[in-house]
């Protein structure tokens, strides 16, 4: 049935695309105050660097862009978007990671379209993969109020897919393009590496087609070749038996054994996370392998798909990227398989009656948005601290009065986990060590001049481009020092944890209630409390007994 080609009407697609996009929005419309995620907000700030200083002050090294070198943390793209969306519209960096989210999330619809009509150019095919990749929980996870890094690269992956099966067609045009968008993929998120496979698979394919082009004796059976792509794909995926550094185990899950058993792996960490980040519709998924697998007369885009998921094969054990990175190919075979049933229920036949089909295809597209609403909406009803996924008014309204009652000239320091120390960050705009260390570097609290880098790995070997090619020789990373400064003691001077307040001229100290530790305590003893709304309470270093 995919060799059959549906054509809509323009004013079918403009309906259908609106539709579309209209979902698109109400999904992504915020229920909680403030901005999602954790890792978001360390972009938060960098994109408030850009805006403050006008430069990336924590580039200290050419692979500093893409977040090779000490200090550079993530690659640099999202911060300088975020950055520029805010000077040119005048909004605060938590309104335009909203914005930014929307706008993402309505791209991805159309990434999704383009890059299923590079497979197979039918309309309902296409429509089905934009829907079913602009729902998918993962992805809306991923453009609901965050600015985290990944998200940029998980929504530009279908562009790059488009681009590259079109470079085929269109050389030089197109080759041009891909290469754009890859640059902006590695400037993006280290997911770039996820592309190496894609790639290859690309090419292996483009060579088959050449050669079989210059030399006309050559035939390779069909199911020969078929065969062969299976056997790929099974000894691929074969590889983390007996390779079991690929596992990704959560710590929790090891401490409690779950690690020592590959299938209890599989069973209760692999395919949970599939299944929450892809949907339900992820049971079509094997439906759609096996139907383009054993389909005559393939053409060349489901050839790239096949060879694509033979090459990223070993990689879905490491689910806690790959959920996200997969979704794109997930997509488009849960598409193959949605389209059958779609033209199925279109045909007519005396084996099939029409109607129930029709009906059967609804109800799976409701169930499917309808799994991904419970964990847009209902899923963190009941979580016992919901705060810890986005900031709490309180912390925000706390930032406020920081920003509004704090000098800008003086420096800070927070108490509590690192995300609650950013989350005040971004908001009161106050030098504050976070122990996030881009941030830390561009507000002046490492000095670069000081820095001694050694380069571990030449470019020439594997681990200079797999492993961090750099280390810090002289100094601490600043996470390390606010994690052990909160387990000392304020009056105890002489340690090198504390020593750190005198020489960086820290005046302030911004205490999380909800969480204690031996620092807070010392504080709360011989200092001036500012300000307590419950949540945060800020105390002055600054005064007679410092």
């Amino acid at each position: 049935m995919i060799g059959d080609t549906i054509r809509f009407s323009v004013r079918t697609k403009i309906v259908l695309m609106g539709l579309l996009v209209l979902l698109g929005l109400i999904f992504r419309y915020p229920t909680v105050p403030h901005e999602i995620g954790w890792d978001s907000f360390g972009v938060h700030l960098l994109a408030n660097s850009v805006s403050e200083f006008g430069y990336a002050k924590w580039w200290l090294h050419p692979t500093s862009i893409i977040g090779w070198y000490p200090y550079s943390g993530v690659p640099s793209a999202v911060p300088f978007i975020l950055s520029g969306i805010s000077q040119c519209t005048g909004m605060d960096t938590e309104k335009v990671i909203l914005l930014y989210s929307m706008i993402l999330g309505i791209f991805c619809i159309f990434g999704a379209y383009l890059m299923a009509g590079a497979i197979w150019d039918n309309d309902i095919f296409k429509f089905l993969v934009a829907i079913v990749f602009s729902t998918a929980p993962g992805i809306l996870a991923k453009t609901t109020w965050t600015g985290h890094a990944r998200t940029l690269f998980i929504i530009a992956l279908p562009l790059f897919i488009y681009l590259l099966l079109r470079t085929r067609t269109f050389k030089l045009r197109f080759s041009i393009l891909t290469f754009v968008i890859l640059v902006l993929l590695l400037t993006t998120h280290h997911y770039i590496y996820f592309t190496i496979p894609i790639i290859i698979g690309y090419l292996i394919i483009v060579m088959v087609y050449k050669s079989g082009n210059y030399v006309k004796s050559i035939r390779i059976p069909e199911n020969f070749a078929n065969f062969a792509v299976f056997m790929s794909f099974l000894i691929m995926f074969s590889i983390p038996y007996f390779k079991r550094s690929l596992w990704w185990t959560d710590p929790e899950m090891a401490r409690a054994g779950v690690g020592a058993s590959i299938y209890a792996w599989i069973s209760s960490v692999m395919l949970p996370g599939y299944v929450r980040y892809i949907g339900i519709l992820i049971i079509f998924i094997v439906g759609g392998y096996m139907y383009l697998l054993f389909k005559r007369n393939k053409k060349f885009g489901e050839w790239f798909l096949l060879i694509a998921l033979a090459s990223l094969a070993p990689f879905l054990y490491i689910s806690t990227y790959m959920k996200w990175f997969i979704a794109p190919f997930a997509s488009l075979l849960i598409g193959v398989a949605l389209t059958n049933i779609a033209i199925a229920g279109m045909q007519k036949s005396p084996h099939i009656e029409k109607r129930k089909c029709v009906t059967a295809f609804v109800i799976i597209l409701l169930l499917s948005i309808i799994f991904s609403g419970y964990y847009q909406y209902l899923h963190f009803l009941n979580d016992p601290n919901p705060n810890k996924r986005y900031m709490e008014e309180r912390t925000h309204v706390g930032g406020l009065w920081i920003k509004d009652n704090v000098d800008k000239n003086k420096n800070m320091i927070v108490g509590g986990a690192i995300a609650f120390r950013a989350r005040v960050f971004s908001i009161s705009e106050v030098p504050t060590l976070t122990g996030e260390a881009p941030a830390d570097l561009a507000y002046g609290f490492v000095d670069p001049n000081k820095l001694e880098v050694k380069q571990i790995y030449s470019p020439y070997s594997v681990n200079f481009y797999f492993n961090d090619p750099y280390n810090v020789i002289n100094h601490k990373f600043t996470d390390t020092i606010v994690n052990h400064m909160m387990h000392d003691n304020i009056n105890n001077r002489k340690s090198m944890w504390i020593r750190p307040i005198f020489e960086l001229n820290i005046s302030y100290y911004v205490e999380n209630k909800d969480s204690s530790d031996p620092f807070t305590r010392s504080v709360e003893q011989i200092k001036n409390n500012l300000y307590d709304n419950g949540k945060i309470r800020v105390w002055s270093l600054k005064d007679s007994n410092y």
